[in-house]
């Protein structure tokens, strides 16, 4: 069987030969082990699959988790001079913000002076992304920000990425899209401060706003679907309980998340979601939501989630792709605490049919890649039948 079938039976909750692994990586963790200069890193499509392709035969991983579909078409055109020497690169936009493409993170956009967010009341439903200047517009698509409601509504440069790596391994490897949740789209635009206050001073207003922004994230989810994504992983960090309560998380994140994964399961396509640290108070709401499967189960001290008692629960009902600690085993461990940690999650997961070893969240940048490499190594030694 191919890497791609294997993955494909596990999201399907079918035996498998062997338990396949993928992880996703930190964007910092790709640009310094292929060296290639974050600038270019950024707005370069192509340049991006090829990174994605070389850092899946790095680890031998079984598939590709493609963030975003590919980078913003014309983005240069909106930039008045670059910085590529600078500690850390620099678009410096032509309406006076900028942004830091830095060496070991993420690009990050810094506003102009006069750069002021509106208020939720001062929203436009109809035209949420109205006021936003246009560095910043572009900047929010970069991360897979579209005020677009219809599949078929795209040019096709918006998934050049995307396309490049289906072309290319798609065949062979399980290639994954990405969306942002209807709740993160949310926070992007009124900001997080503001965000979080107005679902407790303006909810009716917020459950309004996050009703369109789920019509963005299921338009550019059934069109990654049909372009010929496996899966779809659905982007929900905020979601946890360091942020929402479990009664938060039923009014503000199940209704919009389930017609997201309502939408992608009528394609024929697996869909999962991705939420970070404690989370084990809402893994039945998780359920509930109608996804495939769940990413992180992020374990102490990182979150709360026992894997045993996760697989109990879960099992039967939907995948898991999980849960090697990113941080104290594949950051700051060695080959021994590798071992032990695959292992664990291993023998934890043998009694269930539908298990993708993974770090629970992002691989970090700095992380070795020798001991990607070895969890790699480990689990096929352990499950290979």
């Amino acid at each position: 069987m191919t890497a791609k079938q294997i993955v494909a039976d596990a999201m399907q909750m079918k035996p498998t030969e062997r338990m396949p692994v993928m992880c996703q990586m930190a964007n910092g963790h790709t640009i310094i082990n292929t060296g290639v200069h974050p600038i270019d890193y950024f707005v370069d499509s192509e340049l991006w699959a090829d990174c994605l392709i070389r850092m899946r035969a790095l680890y031998d991983f079984d598939g590709i988790l493609c963030h975003k579909p590919g980078r913003v078409h014309g983005i240069m055109d909106l930039v008045e001079r670059t910085d590529y020497d600078a500690e850390t690169p620099t678009l410096y936009m032509k309406d006076g913000a900028r942004i830091e493409c830095t060496r070991d993170d993420d690009a990050y956009y810094k506003p102009a002076e006069d750069f002021v967010r509106p208020t939720l009341d001062e929203l436009d439903v109809d035209d949420l992304l109205g006021w936003v200047p246009e560095s910043f517009l572009a900047f929010q698509a970069s991360k897979a920000t579209y005020a677009v409601t219809d599949p078929d509504a795209f040019d096709d440069h918006v998934f050049a990425m995307l396309d490049k790596v289906i072309e290319r391994a798609g065949d062979e490897y399980s290639v994954h899209g990405e969306v942002r949740a209807p709740f993160d789209h949310f926070l992007n635009i009124v900001g997080m401060e503001d965000g979080l206050m107005a679902i407790l001073d303006n909810p009716e207003k917020t459950l309004e706003v996050m009703d369109r922004t789920t019509e963005w994230s299921i338009a550019l989810a059934v069109a990654q679907a049909r372009r010929g994504a496996e899966a779809i992983k659905v982007s929900s960090p905020f979601a946890g309980s360091g942020f929402l309560s479990p009664d938060m998380y039923e009014e503000f994140i199940v209704p919009f998340e389930s017609r997201l994964a309502s939408a992608v399961r009528a394609e024929g396509k697996s869909i999962y979601t991705h939420t970070c640290g404690a989370i084990g108070d809402r893994l039945e709401l998780i359920c509930q939501t109608g996804v495939s499967g769940i990413e992180c189960l992020d374990p102490p001290p990182l979150g709360d989630v026992e894997i045993t008692e996760a697989v109990e629960l879960l099992k039967g009902r939907i995948f898991i792709k999980g849960n090697v600690d990113p941080v104290n085993t594949l950051l700051r461990g060695d080959a021994d605490a590798v071992r032990a940690d695959v292992t664990n999650v291993v023998e934890a997961s043998r009694e269930m049919d539908g298990f993708i070893l993974s770090s629970a969240c992002s691989v970090a940048p700095p992380a070795p890649p020798d001991n990607l490499k070895h969890m790699v190594e480990v689990c096929r030694e352990l499950t290979s039948v």
